[in-house]
């Protein structure tokens, strides 16, 4: 069996003072995140987490910041959990669907040193297979979320080749 991983790299550091105690607290556990000093990194060497568990606690004070009111991230904990949010125990979180590219999105959005966040992803496998090969490239403004993967950019530069008389279509 195949064990397929998407290595992750968020190029920019990001201001501690541009994020929410809450998207740190979200965005520290969905990547490797390096919280040192003033600054965050985030990456992962095996693929974003789509599931994180996060203390009731942690998260309650998290969304008790004042700037997280008008979140992403506190409209989706709020969908996602409501009530249960209340409670004593550990909420898990779903964090997979685009969720983490939103709460960037919402850091550009509020940043005065930040216009774009760029992230790049490997696919990787380790048993090299056709389907375990390639990555995405994103791209996150205040306005936009654009992706486009290395299969996508080839069926691009496949269809160039065919229109300029290179090669034959597929």
């Amino acid at each position: 069996m195949a064990n397929y991983y998407s290595p992750t790299v968020v190029q920019q550091v990001i201001a501690k003072r541009d994020m929410t105690e809450l998207e740190i607290l979200i965005l520290s556990q969905v990547f490797d995140a390096d919280l040192e000093g003033e600054t965050v990194y985030l990456c992962t060497s095996e693929s974003p987490c789509d599931t994180i568990w996060v203390a009731a606690d942690r998260l309650r004070a998290a969304l008790d910041y004042p700037r997280a009111k008008d979140s992403t991230a506190l409209a989706e904990l709020l969908g996602q959990h409501g009530e249960a949010l209340q409670g004593d125990d550990e909420i898990e979180i779903d964090t997979s669907g685009g969720w983490w590219e939103t709460l960037l999105q919402d850091i550009v959005r509020r940043s005065d040193t930040l216009d774009h966040i760029t992230v790049m992803t490997s696919f990787t496998c380790d048993k090299m297979r056709p389907d375990g090969c390639g990555g995405i490239a994103t791209l996150i403004t205040k306005d936009k979320i654009r992706s486009q993967s290395t299969e996508e950019l080839m069926a691009h530069f496949i269809a160039e080749a065919v229109e300029a008389g290179e090669m034959q279509p597929i």
